[in-house]
């Protein structure tokens, strides 16, 4: 059969007809749907799959190229056999020679098929790719007339050639000329650099990375603090007239620190008649008691005080010694920048009582007052005359308390303890005063009073400036009335105003002070003092220690000081021979104004403040005041037993080991089986023989006046 060729193309001449043999069969009866979805299937005939002695029929292969007919072709008896395929291939190959300058298939699969064996390409594939001349491909595939002829005289169709053309690419790219080596030098040594400063910056970020993420607390939150009456402290031996002094104090500053004491507080150092019996008949709030000492020991004692890291709160007794509050109010301005420190630092913003607040600056000096008062034009009616000299006494007599203020901050002095302020919260400049002492103060200072303000105060402005302006409220807490009671008050703290809201003030607990009993003399159990002491260091807030609770000190018991039963309470304090000083409150020969308090009874917890106080200084458990969770404030304190007088106080965190405080104020041994609160634990505060050791709650035996800390395994 003769095809009719186009100029520059590759024919081939086939038969008619083909023998009937299997690898004929493969190659020429395939379907005709997958010829025509081929996309270049190459004239690549597979070997025979069984040998057969059949030949195809005779003919004649012509390959022409450019007129020129093909010299030599192999017999058709032997195409079928696997020479006879190979010298056929090699006529094709050999003709398509002459067209390396027409335009030709990229196609790679075809070119390491059909010219893999030339030895036109020695070079690397990949430069055959680039470089090699275009080749014209063929294709066998049905013709379409022939077909249709065929098809109708029930015949096979004839194949015949088509041509695959792609265009020549250039001989040569941009890319190639380009300097590799020094590419890729400069990108292994920049990647190299990236890894460099990655690695850099995580160990910098793992190196500066805080080693806890405890809760920030200011200076006062969760501090101890150390009520001391100066009179029966320490006697120095400057004086050595029985009366204690701030020397004295001076001289105990080391045990303090040791103890755990961040803030000491001192109750009335002011002048009075008959000092120290009657303390409280106080005749200013500006001067130093003589007995005391002088302004220069004050000063000497502050700087001690703080060169140790600690801080110096007193007490300004105001009732009965202010009459009334006036003159906080002269000056109605924009909030200062006080006022906006301690906004910032607590959360107000969404109370809507603060809209009852009138915020105010510090009031003007006299020389100003003056001035303004002096530039006040004439004449003037009776009435107005009256109003003016009115305002001017007010003026030039400013308050006692800004005034007392004013001067013991220039000396140093870190806070005050507002004594009694609850006689005046029904005063109309009960806010403004309040405002103006605390702006006074600024922010790192602070302000104490007691929880009876708070309670006593009716208006919700007078309430919302107490829990605005005051960083302390402090509660009293009476453990002579069983364990039940004590449960009771603290949860009517805990559940009460002062854990509503994050920014409102802490508590101030207080076991013992100047106005009630010493614990050792109103419990049932006389050692049990420091039992309870440890109880208020348990509690979430400021725990403040009595000085001589520490040790378990009791009231004067002393027959010839009847008259004075209303200090029985504020006993010298028992120094015994093995302190640090080993020195008594004073010497031997002096005689003291009350006598000295009497040996502490034997307990199993000397020496365990200390302890707890270093505990609470570094567990966020036990020192935060609360757990802010959904937008709603939790006491992270229960009190999950109280019974048979066995209290047992669980302070927990997120995250963090849970710790119990259990301790026995009665008489008797207990032996209790609290297995359905917790397992077990190991205790990290208590006695000698317990310290360090694992307790678990199947049975645990309590003796009287006991306490320890455990700290729970989970």
């Amino acid at each position: 059969m003769n095809i009719q060729k186009p100029e520059g193309l590759l024919s081939v001449v086939l038969p008619t007809e083909l023998a009937s043999s299997p690898s004929s069969r493969q190659l020429i009866n395939q379907d005709q749907q997958d010829e025509e979805a081929s996309d270049c299937p190459l004239l690549t005939p597979s070997p025979p799959l069984i040998r057969t002695d059949d030949a195809l029929e005779s003919g004649t292969i012509y390959v022409s190229l450019e007129g020129n007919p093909v010299e030599s072709i192999p017999p058709l008896e032997n195409i079928n056999k696997e020479d006879g395929l190979n010298e056929f291939m090699n006529i094709v190959n050999s003709s398509s020679k002459a067209l390396n300058d027409e335009p030709s298939s990229r196609d790679p699969m075809v070119e390491s098929t059909t010219s893999g064996s030339s030895s036109d390409t020695n070079g690397p594939v990949c430069a055959q790719l680039l470089t090699q001349l275009n080749t014209a491909y063929q294709h066998l595939a049905p013709d379409a007339q022939a077909l249709f002829y065929n098809q109708e005289n029930g015949g096979k169709p004839p194949l015949v050639g088509i041509q695959l053309v792609v265009p020549k690419p250039p001989k040569d790219y941009r890319f190639m000329k380009w300097n590799w080596p020094l590419i890729r030098k400069t990108c292994f040594w920049s990647l190299m650099s990236v890894l460099a400063g990655c690695t850099a910056l995580v160990i910098g970020v793992i190196a500066t990375m805080p080693k806890k993420c405890d809760p920030q607390v200011q200076w006062w939150q969760g501090s101890i603090f150390y009520e001391i009456f100066p009179a029966s402290f320490q006697d120095s031996m400057k004086t050595d007239d029985g009366i204690g002094d701030l020397r004295g104090i001076m001289m105990r500053l080391d045990y303090l620190k040791k103890l755990g004491v961040r803030g000491i507080r001192l109750n009335s150092i002011f002048p009075a008649t008959h000092y120290p019996e009657h303390f409280l008949d106080i005749k200013n709030l500006t001067d130093l008691n003589t007995n005391l000492g002088t302004l220069e020991d004050f000063d000497k004692l502050v700087k001690d005080i703080h060169q140790r890291n600690m801080t110096l709160i007193l007490d300004l007794p105001l009732h009965p010694f202010v009459k009334t509050l006036y003159n906080e109010n002269l000056a109605i301005e924009q909030p200062n920048k006080t006022d906006k420190a301690v906004r910032e630092r607590r959360d107000f913003t969404e109370d809507p009582i603060l809209h009852e607040m009138v915020p105010t600056t510090p009031s003007s000096s006299l020389q100003a007052i003056r001035e303004v008062l002096s530039s006040v034009s004439s004449p003037l009616d009776e009435s107005q005359q009256q109003a003016l000299a009115f305002n001017r006494l007010n003026a030039v007599t400013e308050n006692p308390v800004t005034v007392a203020i004013k001067i013991w901050l220039q000396r140093g002095v870190d806070g005050f303890y507002l004594k009694g302020l609850k006689h005046y919260v029904d005063e109309e400049s009960f806010s403004s005063s309040l405002s103006h002492w605390k702006s006074l103060l600024g922010v790192e200072r602070i302000l104490i009073c007691h929880m009876d303000a708070l309670k006593d105060a009716k208006s919700n402005a007078v309430r919302n400036a107490i829990l605005k302006w005051m960083d302390l409220v402090d509660v009293t807490l009476t453990v002579a009335s069983g364990t039940k009671e004590i449960k009771k008050q603290v949860e009517d703290v805990t559940k009460g105003l002062l854990f509503e809201k994050p920014g409102y003030p802490w508590v101030h607990w207080s076991i013992g002070g100047v106005d009630s009993k010493r614990v050792a003399s109103s419990i049932s159990v006389k050692n049990a003092t420091i039992a309870a002491t440890l109880l208020g260091m348990m509690l979430p807030g400021t725990p403040s220690i009595f000085y001589g609770d520490e040790i378990g000190i009791r009231n004067c018991d002393c027959e010839d000081h009847k008259d004075l039963a209303h200090v029985h309470n504020l006993a010298p304090m028992y120094w015994g021979m093995n302190d640090d000083l080993n020195q008594k409150f004073a010497s031997v020969s002096v005689t003291t104004w009350l006598p000295e308090a009497a040996k502490p009874l034997e307990t199993s917890l000397m020496g365990t403040i200390s302890e707890m106080a270093s505990l609470r200084f570094k567990t966020p458990p036990i020192y935060v005041k609360a757990v802010l969770k959904e937008n709603q404030v939790l006491a992270n304190c229960d009190i999950r037993y109280a019974d048979d007088e066995m209290i047992v106080i669980e302070r927990w965190y997120p995250r963090r080991n849970s710790y119990v405080f259990l301790a026995n104020l009665g008489n008797k041994t207990l032996t209790k089986d609290l297995s359905f609160l917790y397992y077990g634990g190991h205790v990290v505060v208590g006695p000698t023989y317990r310290l360090n050791r694992d307790v678990y709650f199947k049975e645990l035996i309590v003796f009287p006046g006991e306490a320890f800390v455990i700290k729970l395994d989970k």
